[in-house]
């Protein structure tokens, strides 16, 4: 069965390959490096390798994650889909929790509230998220999203509940 499937995928791969145009491959390009990149853990999940994000914590203790605009989380008017800015708020945010809680517990989204501001447009994303509340059972957050010129594209407040992490199998 595995023969069959790689020679599917092979014939699938190279119609693409004699089919797409520019954008079409440079998109085709990122799935392949994202597939490759979370293979070879450079990345936690297979989203992170999509959107090729990079993370860290900023000396103030806020989290910063950096979010390429590519055409692949681009909406059909050339602007980052609403859903993908949505997705960085409530990584940002969720992250920064996730990252400050003991080991055993693990915080999971229960709310968020999003603001759109304007189109996600340019080079790359930058969202910096806040901690404004830690409690034993909930967790609340803010996060905004910037775009190159440091002008506010979206903002989000979320709740997250601390639960305990689920034991690997």
């Amino acid at each position: 069965m595995t023969k069959i499937l790689k020679n599917q995928l092979n014939d699938h791969f190279q119609e693409l390959l004699n089919s797409s145009n520019e954008e079409e491959l440079q998109v085709l390009s990122s799935l392949l490096k994202a597939y490759d990149d979370k293979k070879n853990n450079k990345y936690a999940t297979y989203l992170s390798a999509l959107t090729q994000i990079k993370t860290r914590f900023l000396e103030n203790g806020d989290y910063e994650v950096l979010l390429p605009i590519q055409p692949l989380i681009n909406n059909p008017l050339k602007m980052v889909h609403g859903g993908i800015t949505a997705t960085l708020l409530d990584t940002a945010m969720g992250s920064l929790i996730n990252r400050v809680l003991p080991e055993e517990k693990a915080a999971v989204t229960a709310e968020m509230n999003v603001h759109y501001i304007k189109p996600g447009i340019g080079e790359i994303l930058r969202c910096v998220a806040h901690l404004s509340h830690r409690g034993n059972s909930l967790c609340v957050a803010e996060a905004k999203v910037y775009d190159d010129n440091q002008k506010l594209i979206a903002m989000a407040t979320g709740t997250f509940a601390i639960i305990n992490r689920p034991q690997s199998q």
